[in-house]
């Protein structure tokens, strides 16, 4: 199997993602609107980092969407204007980040804001009109080429899978191993361990000196904060909460997540001639080659628990019963409050995409550069999976 990073992500700039905005700036309003322009970040990274050197509190900067941290991106960010907040830039210095005059954006690790004006409410999490990405795929032999041109045309007749991509999971250290399963079962010193550790032994777990010792240089400050309060004697579910509450419920989405990716590829799977993809921590996507029934697909929408959004395709329904019983989802963890937060709530998402403006903008023998767009919630690394190791 062609492994798909040694073809699309060679350099940041061979990943470019364009957030189409859905608030205009404007002279007057309650937040400002900056355009956040970054290379080799993630964008959760970038707004700890802004946090931090304006002294903004976290939770009072809004953003649509998680871009891809190797990759040259544009997204767009709200803070109150009850802040000092200015266009600025950051980047790395002797392992340090620090502000700086500029930063050549796709050539240095780091990123520049840019006041744009002012509008009249916060930006929350999928409030874009979608995403453009132009994207390099490097490596281009002969042998991938007819791959690639074969299931292009399966995706301009059928669209692909809409799985939640692997940007969706970085809060999981290890197959299978979730955060959020611990905390639902109250065990909150487990959930503490698997955050930072996935499933590996540690046996100095409990000794918090020796484990703050251990991990600081690279950790958070959050996550150093987390660590003094197990020293003072904070019990695990206090210490829990020392964590920004994006960053706690990063742990619900990645479980959610991945159940709802099961429930798409064993529905795929059950329905349609397919091709079995590898994908992060052993586990595997599914895509369909040949669909019967496009007009049902097309419409069709998968609710993350049912418990609300019931599901009316029998053959899904049978699908998500059988995924549940699998990994030990029990109903009553359905919209379950813990943490500060509630978990396991419903809703619903689409099981295939079509991509919209598909262009070939440059082919080589070497390489082909290519540009589309994809709705809020959509992942490019998911279509490429398909065209180019499918």
């Amino acid at each position: 199997m062609v492994k798909l990073y040694t073809k699309i992500k060679q350099k940041p700039e061979d990943f470019v993602v364009e957030e189409l905005p859905i608030l205009e700036p404007k002279e007057s309003g309650n937040f400002y609107l900056l355009k956040l322009h970054k290379s080799n970040t993630s964008t959760l990274e970038a707004v700890r980092i802004l946090s931090r050197f304006l002294k903004i509190p976290l939770k009072e900067i809004g953003f649509a969407g998680l871009k891809d941290k190797f990759a040259v991106t544009t997204q767009y960010l709200t803070i109150p204007d009850s802040y000092t907040v200015e266009s600025c830039c950051f980047g790395i210095k002797n392992n340090r980040w620090v502000r700086k005059e500029t930063v050549n954006v796709g050539k240095e690790t780091g990123f520049c804001v840019e006041i744009l004006g002012k509008v009249n409410r916060k930006l929350n999490l999928g409030d874009l009109k979608g995403n453009r990405f132009t994207i390099t795929v490097r490596n281009f032999e002969k042998n991938l080429r007819g791959k690639f041109y074969r299931n292009l045309e399966i995706v301009k007749s059928y669209g692909f899978p809409n799985y939640f991509g692997e940007q969706r999971f970085g809060s999981v250290k290890s197959r299978d191993d979730f955060v959020l399963r611990y905390i639902l079962k109250g065990d909150f010193d487990g959930a503490l361990r698997s955050y930072f550790f996935g499933k590996s032994t540690v046996d100095y777990w409990g000794d918090w000196k020796k484990l703050y010792k251990t991990l600081s240089p690279a950790l958070e400050e959050y996550e150093k904060d987390l660590i003094k309060g197990l020293m003072r004697g904070l019990p695990a579910e206090k210490a829990f909460r020392i964590l920004p509450k994006n960053v706690r419920l990063m742990f619900n989405f990645a479980f959610q997540s991945f159940l709802w990716n099961e429930t798409l590829r064993e529905y795929v799977e059950m329905k349609y001639p397919f091709v079995r993809i590898p994908f992060i921590n052993n586990w595997k996507l599914s895509y369909y080659l040949k669909v019967h029934d496009f007009k049902h697909l097309e419409k069709l929408e998968i609710p993350y628990t049912g418990h609300v959004y019931k599901p009316e395709d029998p053959k899904l329904k049978k699908v998500m019963k059988k995924v549940f019983k699998k990994y030990g989802v029990k109903e009553e963890w359905f919209d379950k409050e813990t943490a500060g937060m509630v978990v396991m709530t419903d809703g619903l998402r689409k099981a295939i995409v079509k991509p919209e403006d598909f262009r070939i903008l440059e082919k080589t023998k070497k390489h082909v550069k290519l540009q589309f767009t994809l709705p809020p919630g959509s992942y490019a690394t998911v279509l490429l999976r398909f065209l180019i190791k499918g």
